[in-house]
């Protein structure tokens, strides 16, 4: 049996002119854990998530998957390997949630039939308790039901990781907690590692198994 893949984090170095945000950080992200990453705003997270995603090269330093420098994979094969979400909402005329979701059966097109890549799409609209939404367009969607569709799209490439950059935001208490419950549970049952960065210190402390925080350009564990 295979070894499952994790992500390591090799002495990397990350700025922008006239700010550094993070230096010769060294770590591992394991898969089927539920990870936090917290910080002041500012610090750095969405920008190390994006490294990690292999969108923004650090100053030096490596992003290795299985080994692998995530800056040397094509796109596709990047995306096979990482699902994300972002803080900004994408809310595309003429697509109903169920085409967004479809859309990130993408890399699986080439290896699965139309009814299994009709599964999968179905599979993670309801994972994420979106059937009654199936057919809305996603300008009719609140912000919590696209960023909800947005997961549940990240969930559709079938990735190792997910990289979730504020998560919780736009959900109420209630919808927030439903979502991190099912995404633990996922987690844990042979799902994705998720990298998922968080001001709220409640969220984290029940959901998240492990706590990381980013400050003065380290990261450190949390207990």
């Amino acid at each position: 049996m295979s070894a499952q893949p994790s992500i390591e984090l090799r002495n990397l170095s990350l700025s922008y002119p006239g700010k550094t945000l993070l230096t010769d950080v060294s770590l591992t992200i394991e898969c089927g854990v539920v990870t936090s990453l917290q910080g002041r705003n500012g610090t750095g997270k969405s920008t190390l998530l994006r490294c990690i995603a292999g969108l923004t090269k650090p100053t030096s330093g490596s992003v290795l998957i299985n080994n692998q420098s995530i800056f040397e994979l094509l796109p596709l094969e990047r995306s096979r390997l990482i699902g994300t979400l972002w803080t900004d909402r994408v809310r595309l005329p003429g697509l109903t949630l169920r085409d967004l979701v479809w859309m990130g059966t993408y890399n699986a097109r080439k290896a699965a039939s139309t009814a299994e890549l009709n599964s999968i799409t179905d599979e993670c609209i309801d994972l994420m308790d979106l059937r009654v939404l199936t057919q809305q367009p996603l300008d009719q969607l609140s912000d919590g039901e696209l960023q909800k569709a947005m997961i549940a799209r990240a969930l559709a490439q079938k990735p190792s990781f997910l990289l979730l950059d504020e998560p919780t935001t736009f959900l109420d208490y209630v919808a927030k907690e439903e979502l991190m419950e099912t995404l633990r549970r996922l987690s844990e049952n042979k799902g994705p590692g998720i990298l998922f960065t968080s001001h709220d210190l409640d969220i984290i402390g029940k959901h998240a198994q492990h706590k990381l925080e980013l400050k003065n350009g380290s990261i450190s564990v949390i207990n």
